[in-house]
């Protein structure tokens, strides 16, 4: 079978890798280049974590942790780090559940466990929060390059940077017009982030998608902050949600768990520092992680999100064009396995059954988005 793959980042690429480790001869492209800072799945770091609300979320994650170790035999270098994950808010008791249902163990904390673990957060005393030891950093940038260095191995042909100018399809599948050539395949898979609207219009597909951009700040704490557990934190219930991270060599990175539409334009290729975000997120830090505040934050940066309207993602396929979208933020943890997900797609079979919650023929025409208020106005949540 000849598969394009339009869309190289973390469920674009992994799927080329699969589908060329099963015999496909397989093209990935992608407008700005694997890895590239434009696109949904930059960053040196992101969480991840087995923790999740369904049991479903748990499995997937478990089986992407085996294969991002089994990737790392072939880097050479780690691409998890297992710092722990703290879970602080009363919607974390659903995600200790699940685990548990998994068997995965979590370690619930009082006040006096979560400063063992995490002596610079602000004390909340009679707050539920757990331990997740499992759980940690995903080092993306290297991870991505792993994956590329592997399809490319397995024979993937990657022509990045090529932009898709159009797509249709043919009594043999598929044609696609790229600013460079044009290509024929009996499938394609679109996995083009926030650029995917576009380019699935024309093929009568039409899902309800929201672009917009996240926007992350670092804070310098040393070699301490850079062990410390990754977080995620339910501090205002149905408003506002944070998370953060290690990052080696930069700090500790925490985001603001809401995207702004209006930043995101199609033709950017880079995404400017908003300085009422950054401010935003010194708030919170002053209030929440007070043994950081006076440190920073000495740098941010900007992400595209493609958010849907229950924040899972959309997964289908419409004759020959398999559809990726939706990577609501938290796609990459689960990279490996989407791309084994997808590559059945492409090969005609069924959604696994723990992810058939990502179908994308489970949203009605009038499907709307969940919106946090913030000082800086609403907001689209993930």
């Amino acid at each position: 079978m000849r598969a394009v793959v339009v869309g190289l980042g973390a469920m674009g690429l992994p799927t080329a890798w699969a589908l060329a480790a099963r015999g496909h001869q397989v093209v990935g492209i992608d407008r700005h280049g694997v890895a590239s800072r434009v696109g949904s799945s930059a960053g040196e770091t992101r969480i991840f974590r087995l923790a999740h609300e369904r049991p479903d979320d748990v499995r997937l994650a478990r089986l992407a942790l085996d294969a991002w170790r089994a990737l790392e035999q072939g880097a050479g270098e780690p691409l998890i780090d297992t710092v722990g994950l703290l879970l602080r808010g009363e919607p974390a008791r659903q995600w200790v559940g699940a685990l548990a249902a998994e068997g995965v163990a979590a370690e619930e904390l009082d006040a006096a466990g979560v400063a063992r673990v995490f002596p610079e957060a602000a004390a909340r005393p009679g707050e539920y929060a757990a331990l997740v030891p499992t759980d940690g950093v995903v080092f993306a940038r290297r991870g991505l390059l792993a994956i590329a260095a592997a399809a490319a191995a397995a024979g993937v042909e990657l022509g990045e940077p090529e932009r898709l100018v159009a797509i249709e399809e043919t009594p043999a599948g598929v044609r696609l017009e790229t600013d460079r050539r044009t290509l024929e395949a009996d499938v394609a898979v679109v996995s083009a982030g926030p650029w995917a609207e576009d380019l699935l219009a024309p093929l009568g597909v039409r899902l309800p998608l929201a672009p917009a951009i996240g926007q992350v700040s670092y804070w310098r704490g040393g070699g301490a902050w850079e062990r410390r557990p990754s977080l995620i934190d339910f501090s205002r219930p149905n408003r506002l949600g944070v998370y953060g991270l290690p990052t080696p060599g930069k700090g500790y990175k925490v985001g603001l768990d809401y995207g702004d539409e209006a930043a995101f334009d199609r033709e950017a290729t880079g995404w400017a520092v908003r300085s009422d975000e950054e401010a935003l997120n010194g708030d919170w830090v002053a209030e929440h992680l007070p043994g950081l505040r006076a440190d920073g934050p000495y740098d941010s940066e900007g992400c595209p999100w493609t958010m849907t309207p229950d924040n899972d993602f959309a997964f289908g396929r419409r004759g020959a064009v398999v559809v990726a979208a939706g990577c609501c933020g938290h796609g990459f943890k689960h990279a490996p396995v989407l791309g084994e997900i997808l590559a059945d797609l492409a090969e005609g079979k069924d959604l696994w059954p723990e992810a058939r919650v990502f179908d994308m023929d489970r949203f009605g025409p009038d499907a709307g988005f969940a919106r946090v208020d913030t000082p800086l106005g609403a907001r689209i949540s993930i």
